[in-house]
């Protein structure tokens, strides 16, 4: 548990590292706009997935 927790902690400091490293706003607003991007589609699959299958077996 220990070693996942030290990969997890070395892992979250690398992407801190790199994302402190960017000089470009627009390259930064670019990331969060794609990671935003990103979450929500899978929210928006997700809710028509269910909603799909629901129908399916209330017909």
């Amino acid at each position: 548990m220990k070693d996942a927790i030290s990969k997890l902690k070395t892992e979250f400091n690398t992407r801190m590292l790199y994302w402190n490293n960017l000089k470009s706003n627009k390259v930064k607003a670019l990331l969060i706009l794609l990671f935003l991007a990103v979450v929500g589609l899978k929210i928006f699959t997700t809710i028509f997935t269910v909603d799909w299958l629901t129908s399916l077996f209330n017909a």
